[in-house]
């Protein structure tokens, strides 16, 4: 062979493998951007170890031996290799991999873009892959790409997919500029982060709507107080104003029932002592009415002290007695063998059990009452018991309130015993409420209050006082 036809042998031979050598580098670049775009840490399966090999050939292995063309097979049969481990790695990829030339032709698409897309090699891509017969400038960075920039964008398909898009310059086996790109689906992070968007909106809007009402909750309530304090003086001043005629008139009235302003005869005698009876009861009232503003602003404090809780319920039986034997009730009392030591106001305590006594007085006709005091470890339980007619269920809830009053037994009361009663209790730290029927018995009512028991020196027995159970009957 001519020298010349050796040298033109030799050169056709180095192209060939330029070309060939060329595309596994291309390819290498694209696994290379995958681990840049999409964090994979696959760079060990990019085939670096075969790589080194080529480079190691290149000085050793068959070409020591002078033998070109079995070097070149060498080479050719490491390239393959090399190519299809590269492919399998763009084949398993979950993102869409597409090479667009610059006259926006795809020339390459791996399985999952084609899965997204379509087989779309050979056609232009703003046609495969937007629909549009004109290149879409204002959204893909083609132009920019083959520059030699790197790009990152977010590109939205008329169907409604969303697509993060990073591409990068690359230049073909013919050496062609290229544009490489990644298409990763986001329509799902970006509906979750619409939605999140959406969500966070309501909550802000339903908590801005809840503010304001909270807000005109505020200022009625301080409104409400406003008013109640204003009501409050207006019954103190109104109260005391009445107390000193009342107490003139009733003086007046005893003078005249004692014979003082002449005889008397029986028949006079009765209207006056029905109305000093008025009188009493107006004094109940105006004592009851003076009791609220004195309790609400909190003087109660001043009349704390330690006290013994079954000499507070003996007071209370003792004046309510009487009432039961007319009617022919039994009354029962059961006390602790050891009478509570609590820290309160005797005579706020004593005006509650009398109060709940006289209650279950008027509301039973037949049967028995009973008066009941547990000493808990951190508290002191009483309750009333009583067999009467008990409590409708709808005017449960409005029991305590002022001036409330039973509509299925007539009462003379004043109606603010138990919301009295209910502030006492509460001015001193505990509870109080009523179930109708009783439940140990199945009719009746039941009221229990609770009185949280403080620091005080240990309970003693008290003679004639504390008892198991102290039964009254009837005389």
């Amino acid at each position: 062979m001519a020298r010349h036809e050796v040298f033109h042998t030799l050169g056709l031979r180095r192209k060939l493998l330029a070309s060939r050598l060329l595309q596994p580098f291309m390819l290498f670049g694209i696994g290379a951007l995958f681990v840049y775009a999409f964090a994979l840490d696959d760079a060990a399966l990019l085939g670096v170890p075969a790589m080194t090999c080529l480079l190691v050939g290149s000085m050793r292995g068959p070409f020591t031996g002078g033998n070109e063309a079995e070097w070149v097979r060498h080479l050719e049969k490491l390239l393959r290799s090399e190519r299809d481990r590269l492919m399998g790695i763009l084949d398993s990829l979950e993102e869409g991999v597409v090479i667009i030339g610059q006259d926006r032709v795809i020339r390459f698409m791996n399985p999952s873009m084609t899965k997204d897309f379509g087989d779309g090699v050979g056609i232009r891509c703003h046609k495969h892959l937007r629909g549009l017969e004109e290149p879409c400038t204002g959204v893909c960075k083609l132009p920019d790409v083959l520059r030699g920039a790197t790009e990152r964008w977010e590109s939205r398909l008329p169907d409604g997919r969303i697509y993060e898009i990073i591409s990068s310059p690359f230049a073909d086996a013919d050496q062609t500029p290229c544009m490489l790109a990644a298409f990763r689906n986001v329509t799902r992070e970006k509906q979750i982060e619409i939605e999140l968007m959406e969500l966070n909106q309501l909550k802000s809007d339903l908590l801005s709507e809840r503010t304001k009402e909270l807000e005109q909750i505020s200022k009625d309530v301080a409104k409400l107080k406003e008013e109640k304090r204003r009501i409050i003086r207006f019954l103190s001043v109104i109260t005391h104003d009445l107390r000193a005629p009342l107490s003139a008139t009733q003086s007046c009235l005893w003078a005249i029932m004692g014979g003082y302003a002449g005889a008397v005869t029986d028949e006079q005698k009765d209207l006056l002592e029905r109305s000093t009876r008025r009188i009493d009861g107006l004094f109940a009232l105006i004592a009851d009415l003076l009791d609220i503003p004195r309790i609400e602003a909190g003087q109660l404090v001043n009349e704390m002290e330690e006290i013994s809780f079954n000499e507070v319920v003996e007071r209370s039986v003792d004046s309510i007695e009487g009432l039961a034997k007319k009617k022919n009730l039994t009354l029962d009392v059961d006390l602790p063998a050891v009478s509570p030591k609590i820290c309160g106001s005797g005579r706020r305590l004593q005006q509650v059990v009398t109060n709940l006594l006289g209650n279950a007085l008027n509301y039973t006709e037949e049967g028995t009452i009973l008066v009941r005091a547990t000493d808990a470890e951190d508290e002191l339980r009483v309750e009333v018991l009583d067999s009467g007619v008990g409590i409708p269920p709808l005017e449960l809830p409005r029991l305590f309130q002022d001036f409330f009053r039973g509509s299925n037994v007539k009462s003379d009361g004043t109606g603010l015993g138990l919301s009295l009663s209910r502030r006492i209790v509460e001015a001193h730290g505990g509870k109080i409420w009523a179930e109708s029927p009783c439940p140990e018995i199945g009719r009746g009512s039941k009221f229990t209050f609770t009185l949280p028991k403080r620091a005080v020196s240990s309970p003693t027995a008290e003679p004639g006082i504390a008892s198991d159970k102290v039964r009254r009957n009837q005389a």
